[in-house]
């Protein structure tokens, strides 16, 4: 505003110089003719400082458009491998490093910090609903489906119905409302995806789950639903009589074994020995004994 002011005044000032000059008075209005255009240059000057200055201050609005939105493209920027100081010169204005001004050279490190910590702070916020909306889930698994409802709601309140996420929040809570009998509910948060959602795939998904509860119920006859018997109606002694009972088998009492018995039931058969050394040794000695007792007969 203050520059567009500066500019109209200028314009209308120059053009009653003009009319003078013509009107010959040209040398009496030169000097403030020149002393205008110096300060259109200096207002200029100072806009751009301004808008440099602000852009490494705290405030959230100094960033021109959204900060969070600033944040968020220059962390996708630089994960993609874009160089921070690109992005940096881009979110400027100036396209490129190389067409820097030295005031925003002087600015760049601290608005690239400041991107930094906000995209840092926005991924913690990101982390702490999707935790919120994995407790929603694991709540809708476990047929607690009040609480699930409530805290779909909440994660969708922190996240934003716009985002992929929001979308994936808000499928989970129409299921949820469905889940609990609530169908107007749901069949409304659906439409509200289909018509406002950005994702195609969540529309779509939202559109199917709105066309299974809008279907028509089918009427069903007492006699064509299937009857699955009851397990207790099984028991095919059910309604007769009862079986006889069977004889009771008494043990018969074992008597103490005699020790004949006790021997002959531990009782294990010489090991021979394998060894065939020990069996040449054995025989030398009775080809020995043999050849004692023969001598001994003679």
């Amino acid at each position: 505003m203050l520059l567009a002011d500066c500019s109209a005044t200028s314009v209308r000032a120059i053009t009653a110089l003009d009319a003078a000059a013509s009107a010959q008075l040209r040398p009496a209005y030169s000097l403030e003719r020149i002393e205008l255009r110096r300060r259109l240059i200096l207002s200029e000057q100072r806009k751009r400082l301004a808008r440099c200055h602000a852009a490494s201050s705290s405030d959230d609005d100094a960033i021109p458009g959204n900060i969070d939105m600033a944040a968020s493209a220059f962390a996708k920027a630089t994960a993609a491998g874009a160089d921070a100081d690109e992005v940096i010169a881009q979110q400027l204005g100036a396209g490129s490093v190389a067409n820097m001004t030295s005031v925003q050279e002087k600015y760049k490190d601290k608005v690239k910090e400041k991107l930094e910590t906000r995209a840092e702070e926005l991924r913690k916020e990101k982390e702490a609903r999707a935790v919120k909306f994995s407790q929603g889930k694991i709540a809708y698994e476990r047929g607690q489906y009040d609480t699930a409802a409530k805290l779909f709601e909440t994660a969708l309140n922190e996240e934003g119905p716009f985002t992929q996420l929001g979308g994936e929040i808000q499928m989970w809570l129409a299921l949820a409302y469905q889940a609990c009998g609530r169908n107007e509910e749901c069949i409304v948060q659906c439409k509200a995806i289909e018509n406002s959602h950005p994702v195609p795939s969540v529309r779509r998904q939202a559109a199917e789950i709105r066309y299974i509860l809008e279907a028509p119920k089918l009427e069903i006859k007492q006699e064509e639903k299937v009857q699955i018997p009851v397990l207790t109606d099984l028991d095919p002694n059910k309604g007769g009589r009862a079986p006889a009972p069977r004889p009771r088998v008494v043990p018969k009492r074992e008597r103490p074994k005699t020790w004949d018995e006790e021997f002959w039931t531990n009782y294990e058969p010489p090991q021979y020995l394998k060894n065939r050394y020990v069996w040449v040794a054995a025989g030398i000695v009775l080809i020995a004994l043999a050849w004692y007792s023969t001598g001994l007969t003679q």
